[in-house]
């Protein structure tokens, strides 16, 4: 049986793509086969590229410029992730969608499909935020048991490891909450009446708890 392709998008770095092997690694060992996504700008090889994998993984990052959700800088950010990069994205999204493929983001990528649907973000918790939790650390979560995530992993509250300072503020149209954790920040969303599409805000992918392992199996069997 042929092994579904995931297509995982990345970063720029001083003209250099790149991206953490945790990635490619877990969903290999969630079978199937990581395909590598190098920012491109031709609506041709997009649309190639969105009809060759099976499966769109949008990997964590940096910090999204705030004037992609209509806002100013309101504090200092830290590594903006490239316009190359984000316009990719969202030009391969849109042809996913399109598509009906399966959708997973991870941390930035969570962030980043709350953008895309036309959410906004907190710049800095700490600062915008103050009374929230310490979201670089681990931290535990509750899934709603409505949710496509609470189906996935079968259970109502979960342990996660946590390395973010931005987060979901307004969130974005045709999305529901499917997590939180304990002062009240969006930990998971997900698109309605679509078959998969998930974002989460930790990294499953460097975990190897069953939990994470049936998040990541649940999006390579929907590929």
């Amino acid at each position: 049986m042929k092994k579904p392709i995931i297509g995982i998008t990345g970063d720029i770095d001083n003209n250099r793509f790149s991206i953490k092997m945790s990635y490619s690694s877990a969903i290999e060992k969630a079978g199937a086969v990581p395909f590598l996504l190098q920012p491109c700008s031709s609506k041709h090889t997009i649309k190639s590229i969105a009809a060759e994998i099976d499966a769109l993984l949008i990997s964590g990052g940096g910090d999204i410029d705030p004037v992609c959700y209509d806002e100013k800088p309101k504090t200092n950010l830290l590594k903006v992730v490239s316009d190359k990069r984000f316009i990719f994205e969202m030009a391969l999204l849109d042809e996913v969608i399109y598509l009906n493929k399966p959708v997973l983001g991870i941390c930035y990528g969570m962030q980043f499909l709350n953008v895309f649907f036309g959410g906004s973000l907190y710049q800095d918790l700490k600062k915008q935020k103050p009374d929230t939790l310490d979201h670089k650390l681990s931290h535990k979560v509750r899934i709603y048991n409505k949710s496509k995530l609470y189906y996935i992993l079968g259970i109502g509250d979960a342990e996660v490891n946590s390395v973010h300072h931005q987060g979901v503020k307004r969130l974005g149209k045709r999305l529901s909450v499917s997590a939180v954790s304990g002062d009240g920040l969006i930990e998971a969303i997900e698109l309605k009446e679509y078959p998969y599409l998930i974002g989460v805000q930790w990294h499953p992918e460097r975990l190897s708890d069953k939990y994470s392992r049936r998040l990541l199996r649940s999006f390579v069997k929907a590929a």
